[in-house]
């Protein structure tokens, strides 16, 4: 037996991370704990796994974990038959995914496929645009009602209350992309090491190289801040980069041709002690 490619295939369709114990329940055939322990630690140290501390034990995964946490509740969303509150629908993944349930309800929201409720001081979490009826509140109902028998009064074809809501639900662009943050958003908070580390992880995974453009971490920054329902802060995502530069835990190198970039790709580039900015980083080692 191959091993270590029966553990790289076993590893890429899992739809979580696999601790040891979990993988030998899966792997046909008999392989001593202690082989497929050491087989996976290689493979982890050689950056073909994603090895996790899961508590006393570590899980590993061929994949980010964060793609794992976003197909996973991309396919619970759907089921829901009412709106949930995100903590309801964090509780509902595997423990081992939870660490990435912010990121992914992010990366959701952005993408369309969930959206916020606001209900009372709270928010919840449902699959397909806000309706004016999940909102309407009973005084608005009453409103409605008062506003509806007086209209009626001077009609011939009287409406009904069930018609007006059906008016104000209709829309044409049930498609239409998520909003940009509002300005009376709270700023989120500076991106921490630990944070920054765990997005250019997930984007050198695919990658054939360690120099990850800033721009392409800023999305996952832009995300997790739109899944806390912030407004992300464009100053304090740089000075969390220029911050790890300046003190050495991080790599910067310019782009080739800085003068063709888009205006808001320039302006993430981080200044360098020598020459053009920096527009591609990696965290050191």
């Amino acid at each position: 037996m191959d091993l270590p490619n029966v553990l790289l295939d076993l590893l890429n369709s899992a739809t979580e991370p696999l601790t040891v114990v979990q993988v030998k329940k899966k792997l046909p055939g008999k392989v001593s704990p202690g082989a497929m322990a050491t087989t996976l630690l290689q493979l982890a140290e050689a950056g073909k796994l994603n090895a996790l501390a899961l508590g006393k034990t570590t899980a590993y995964t061929a994949r980010p974990p964060v793609d794992l946490c976003t197909e996973a509740l991309a396919q619970r969303l759907p089921l829901l038959t009412q709106a949930a509150a995100p903590a309801k629908l964090k509780a509902a993944l595997p423990a081992s995914l939870r660490p990435w349930f912010d990121e992914a309800l992010g990366r959701l929201i952005v993408r369309g496929q969930a959206y916020w409720v606001p209900k009372g001081r709270t928010r919840l979490v449902q699959p397909r645009p806000v309706r004016f009826s999940d909102v309407a509140t009973a005084p608005m109902l009453n409103q409605l009602k008062k506003v509806l028998a007086e209209a009626n009064r001077h009609r011939h074809d009287p409406r009904r209350l069930e018609d007006l809501i059906a008016w104000l639900e209709t829309d044409s662009h049930a498609h239409a992309p998520a909003p940009a943050a509002s300005a009376s958003q709270p700023e989120a908070p500076e991106p921490t090491i630990e944070q920054l580390r765990l997005w250019h992880e997930a984007d050198r995974a695919k990658s054939s190289t360690a120099m990850i453009p800033i721009s392409q971490t800023w999305k996952h920054y832009e995300a997790w801040a739109s899944g806390q329902g912030l407004r992300p802060d464009t100053v304090g995502f740089r000075q969390a980069l220029e911050s790890l530069y300046n003190s050495g835990s991080a790599m910067l190198e310019p782009h080739e041709r800085p003068q063709d970039l888009p205006e808001h790709e320039r302006g993430m580039q981080i200044p360098l002690t020598l020459g053009p900015p920096g527009y591609y980083w990696s965290p050191m080692v």
